[in-house]
Parts: C-alpha cells; structure tokens; sequence
C-alpha cells in the first residue's frame, strides 16, 4: 500500500511541475499578444483632413458659452478634436482632449458636428471642459473624414498633426509628433540663419 502512495505523490508532483512550465509559457504568449495588441498611434493619412504644413484659412466661430473664437491663423496653438453627436468612441475620447491639450501647452476644442444640444444622446458636449463649437461647416472645409479625428494648428495656424483617433494615447502622440515637425523647423530655421550670418 505505501508503494503506491509513493508512487502518486511522485506522480503528483510530476503533475504540478508540467503545469507550472504551461502556465509560465502561457503567461509568455499572453505577454507577446498584447504587446502586439498594444494601442497604435493614430492613422495618420495625407489624403484624409488638412494638408500637413499647410494652414487652412481662419474660421471665425462661437462656442457654446457665447464667446466669440476664430480657428486657424496666427494664435495660440490649438488642438481641434472633431466629433459627432451619438458616437460612441468620440464620447470615450472626448473628455481626454483637454489632459492631451495641456501636454502640448495647446487651447483645447472640441468641434462637433451639427447644432448645439445634440451632442451624444443629447447630452451637451461643453461638459468635458473645452470650447465647445457646433459647425458642419468647419468639418467640411477641413475635409474631416469621420470622427473621432484630431487636428493640431500651431501658433500661425499651420497643421502640425492629424489623424483618427481612438484613446488618450493616441492623442498624446499626436502631440509629440507636432511637437517634433515644430522641434525640427525650428532647428532647420536656425541652421539656416546660422550659415547666413
């Protein structure tokens, strides 16, 4: 009788030693897919919005607080999160525009798509703290594709960064990638004044 207890407690501990080595490599798989999964940057397409380094003509609006506010030319740079009333993505990222904005020092504003009061499920967009401009118009002249899509404008109204965007991530990146073709103009414009002088 206590050959055979030896034997299942060998067998036992054989057992959980098999199932240790699966659970480890499990954890490894696991590991590789969702670095894989990982949130990309945003799509960032040519054809798509603004032409990147071009600066779209000033669009003179009023949010909803009743402040007058023009978008584009020389100003402060601006992040522009275009939305659509009853999307359900742009109700996820919209109330990080103004955590992103602040990154980037940029005036944050949240531009949707049709008339005030018809924000998601008739909720009013200006709850998520950003200027809040309700104009199709402006989406059309920008050549917005679809929403949720990022615009950023730098301090002469130039588009710096767009593309889709799906999470806070996302829109960060964008903020850095603006950061540097701003970084890099820069450099290149003081290189250039440096070989002149």
């Amino acid at each position: 009788m206590s050959g055979w207890w030896a034997v299942s407690y060998v067998v036992l501990w054989c057992l959980v030693a098999a199932l240790t080595v699966v659970v480890v490599a499990l954890a490894r798989q696991v590991g590789t897919l969702h670095m894989r999964l990982a949130p990309s940057g945003a799509f960032e397409n040519d054809d798509e919005g603004p032409p990147i380094g071009q600066a779209p003509p000033p669009y003179a609006a009023v949010d909803t607080q009743g402040n007058h506010v023009t978008i584009g030319g020389p100003a402060e740079p601006k992040f522009l999160l275009f939305i659509s009333p009853g999307c359900r993505v742009c109700s996820e990222v919209a109330p990080g525009l103004k955590a992103a904005a602040r990154a980037g020092s940029l005036a944050p504003f949240l531009i949707v798509e049709g008339e005030p009061g018809t924000g998601g499920n008739g909720r009013d967009m200006s709850r998520y703290g950003s200027p809040t401009i309700h104009s199709t118009d402006l989406s059309a002249s920008y050549g917005i594709p679809g929403t949720p899509f990022a615009v950023i404008l730098d301090s002469v109204g130039v588009v710096r960064a767009k593309g889709t965007v799906n999470n806070l991530e996302q829109m960060e990146g964008l903020v850095d990638t603006a950061r540097r073709r701003i970084d890099g103009e820069e450099g290149t414009h003081a290189g250039a004044n440096h070989r002149t002088s």
